[in-house]
């Protein structure tokens, strides 16, 4: 049975998540930029040295790492690009598949983009072959601190056997998340700086 944190485990944990991503949102707009696509180039060398064809990815909002530019190299290097519908109501994510990133797109109600249902077929989770992984913080195990809804971890769950690589600037690795029993690490963490092979046992 999972252990429940305790009452001061888990202020610990939301003070450390409110913290990273102060420091996150503190890096001026055009350097998040400029990192973010140096974090892409090595994304783009991983997927290119492993034969990956399907790849889920997060739409990033706010201060998070930008992927649109990861989108472009998946469509125009003909890989399967898929990204999450979000379901507020069961708290879940369903992946579809996402051809042209220019039209394919609506805005969910709760404000961020996710694909058009009615035009991107969905994608059956057991067949990706990587999942791009968003984060508050992250520990070099591959234990991440999500934004505390949940929904990735119940995602990853149905995922087990794709590669699970979670993206951030250096400033949001810190020495420990305080995982929880449930809680499934990456495989490996990519930066700006370095690309990390987490010690995990999953």
């Amino acid at each position: 049975m999972a252990r429940i944190p305790d009452y001061g485990e888990r202020r610990l944990r939301k003070r450390l998540r409110a913290e990273a991503i102060r420091r996150r949102d503190s890096i001026p707009r055009a350097l998040r930029a400029e990192l973010s696509q140096r974090i892409t180039n090595r994304v783009n060398d991983w997927i290119e040295g492993n034969a990956i064809n399907s790849v889920h990815i997060y739409l990033n909002m706010r201060s998070e790492v930008e992927t649109d530019g990861l989108l472009d190299y998946l469509v125009t290097h003909e890989k399967t690009a898929l990204a999450p519908v979000t379901d507020t109501h069961r708290r879940n994510l369903t992946p579809h598949r996402i051809s042209n990133p220019q039209t394919d797109f609506v805005s969910h109600p709760y404000g961020m983009r996710e694909p058009n249902q009615n035009s991107c077929k969905a994608f059956p989770p057991d067949e990706i072959d990587l999942i791009i992984v968003p984060g508050a913080a992250f520990d070099r195990k591959g234990h991440r601190l999500g934004y505390g809804g949940g929904y990735y971890d119940r995602f990853l769950r149905q995922c087990m056997q794709a590669v699970r690589i979670g993206l951030a600037y250096e400033t949001q690795l810190i020495e420990d998340t305080l995982p929880q029993a449930w809680d499934l690490p990456v495989h490996r963490i990519i930066t700006e700086d370095s690309s990390l092979m987490c010690q995990n046992p999953h």
